[in-house]
């Protein structure tokens, strides 16, 4: 090269340099530092070996299994769980190949599997179909479903702070490396989180064969590369997104989700991981959600999905049921469920998830009869969570009284009515409280089997002419009057009163109902001075019906036996209708009318 170019190309490259922009870990600003293990614990169970190999052995006899432990501690605390098996003694051997040569003898080898400080082995016997004839050790080899193993080791865990982000929101990043046979792969991972509020990022990178079923018991944004979906709902795939696949990048990923503590994990490709974390960093607290990458679906109804929230409250605990297959019709996909206490999870129980808490965890406020919360709906990456306030009438600290009076004045209660009276009932709340009103939705009486069921209310409004709602009580009990004529054969001697009760929660418009009986004897009038009752209407009417027919036949007789015969003419007999008198009484008779009211009269 000329020397008089030296300068210029110096200065080009100088140039160029200039141009390089700084490290990506010098961007994001966190350098990784392993963290103490009291603050977080990552298990997995993996396949993959440091050495290995299965086979299909054709026609076998016996499978053989070969395994090789490198053990940090004494082998006498191994124990096999399993059917009881023979166990014979090893001869001395020096090597592997005379370990393999002697099991050669016993049948052929089914599989070989080298172990690094094994915590727990799980293997299955039964040859794998997809296996090949022969077993030749590989390294890094990944024993499919043949054998699985967790690590007694710690994984190591690594956290950092990124600089320049406010706030204490987390993000836990899994990286799981590639393995050595690619293929469909699912990996459950479980996130146990002891942090009782704020937001927290799940940010999950994997080989693109991967899929994620994911196990949290927080709420979380979630952030997979490949697909996944949530336990309680495994039937709903959420595509995930292209993620990185360094850990600079991943953390890089954590920032833009407004991340200001990270913890990092990164394992071999695994089928099950579960990370612990004691503490969280700092507490979290909310922040500001972020940009939303997949559009929601325009079918999922929030305000159905909230109507479906509906607590219910008694022996100390407040309840919610929300039915799976209802959710689904919405076309919803819900993470999660919990109440304000986000360490307060659902459970998956019979197709429902099931929140329950008692009134004394979980963030619950209670007052003397009104137990209140907050539920928190988790929705895929991306959406901002439902939130619903909800109370329940703590039932158990209210009683209902039904009464009875025969006076508009309300003055002493009776569980007796006579036909054609005039009752006044009055539902009664105690102890008075401002928190909780009452009102009138349905009430009726029943007459037992053989009688009629009277509606005396319906849907809040007097039902028939009779029936009155009236003005309430001094203490706003609710009130009413009807007016009882039974036409019945035999008449009833006793009744069932029962109302339906709304009630209502004094800050919320949520209703919860309640319903309420007593027990009526039903009595027939004295009939002194106050007029007749069917039977002795139906005997009066026979009776002058047959006096009338008598007088008839008699004046008849007389006149045709008195009368001249020349002057006698032939006699027309004319029948008397169908439905005369004798039919209209005899469907009295039989008939079962029963009205709380009725202008009906029978002469």
């Amino acid at each position: 090269m000329d020397r008089s170019m030296l300068p210029l190309v110096i200065t080009l490259l100088l140039v160029i340099y200039s141009f390089v922009p700084t490290s990506l870990a010098e961007r994001v600003g966190c350098d990784l530092q392993r963290v103490d293990s009291t603050r977080g614990e990552v298990t997995y169970t993996t396949s993959q070996v440091s050495e290995g190999c299965v086979a299909q052995v054709a026609n076998a006899a016996h499978e053989v299994h070969v395994l090789f432990l490198n053990l940090s501690r004494n082998s006498s605390l191994e124990v096999f769980k399993g059917p009881k098996v023979n166990s014979t003694p090893l001869p001395s051997f020096t090597s592997k190949t005379q370990i393999l040569d002697w099991a050669a003898t016993k049948g052929t080898i089914t599989s070989i599997a080298a172990l690094d400080d094994p915590k727990s082995i799980v293997l299955r016997l039964g040859q794998d179909p997809k296996a090949p004839p022969f077993c030749f050790p590989e390294a890094q080899k990944d024993m499919g479903v043949t054998l699985e193993w967790q690590p007694r080791t710690q994984t190591p865990v690594q956290g950092c702070h990124l600089e320049g982000v406010t706030g204490h929101k987390e993000a836990y990043v899994l990286r799981i490396r590639s393995g050595s046979e690619a293929g469909p792969r699912t990996v459950t991972v479980t996130v146990k989180l002891s942090c009782t509020s704020g937001d927290a990022v799940l940010i999950l990178q994997g080989p693109p064969y991967v899929s994620w079923l994911i196990d949290t018991n927080h709420n979380m944004q979630i952030w997979t590369t490949g697909e996944y979906s949530i336990k309680i709902f495994p039937e709903n795939n959420i595509k995930g997104f292209e993620l990185p696949d360094t850990p600079q990048g991943l953390i890089g990923e954590a920032r833009k989700l407004n991340a200001s503590i990270v913890t990092f994990v990164e394992i071999p490709l695994t089928s099950d991981v579960s990370l612990t974390v004691s503490s969280c960093g700092g507490g979290l607290q909310t922040s500001p959600a972020p940009v939303v990458t997949t559009p929601p679906k325009d079918t999922c109804s929030p305000e159905l999905l909230m109507s479906l929230i509906q607590p219910k409250c008694g022996n100390d605990v407040m309840t919610l049921a929300l039915n799976k297959k209802l959710v689904q019709t919405l076309q919803c996909t819900i993470t999660g469920l919990a109440f304000w206490d986000s360490s307060c999870q659902a459970k998956d129980q019979d197709g429902h998830l099931v929140l329950s808490s008692t009134y004394s965890s979980c963030g619950m406020k209670v007052t003397d009869h009104v137990i209140s919360n907050e539920v928190i709906i988790n929705l895929p990456s991306g959406l901002p969570p439902l939130r619903k306030k909800v109370q329940c009438i703590d039932m158990d600290s209210l009683s209902f009284q039904l009464g009875l009076y025969l006076s508009p004045h309300f003055l002493q209660a009776s569980n007796t009515i006579e036909l054609g009276q005039q009752g006044f009932v009055q539902v009664s709340m105690s102890p008075l409280t401002s928190e909780v009103t009452v009102q009138l939705d349905s009430c009726h009486l029943d007459l037992g089997p053989e009688g009629d069921m009277v509606e005396l209310i319906q849907s809040r409004a007097a039902k028939g002419s009779c029936v009155s709602l009236l003005s309430p009580s001094p203490e706003g009990d609710p009130r009413f009057s009807f007016l009882l004529r039974v036409y019945m054969v035999p008449t009833p001697a006793a009744g069932t009163l029962s109302c339906n009760l709304a009630l209502h929660p004094s800050t919320l418009s949520q209703e919860v109902y309640k319903t309420v009986s007593m027990r009526l004897n039903i009595v027939s009038p004295d009939l002194s001075g106050k007029g007749l009752v069917l039977p002795s209407v139906l005997g009066i009417t026979f009776g002058a019906f047959l006096i009338g027919a008598l007088l008839t036949a008699a004046l008849w007789y007389i006149y045709s036996h008195t009368r001249a015969p020349s002057k006698r003419e032939p006699v027309v007999a004319v029948a008397a209708p169908a439905s005369s008198e004798s039919s209209s009484t005899n469907h009295s008779i039989g008939s079962t009318q029963s009205t709380p009211c009725s202008t009906s009269s029978m002469a």
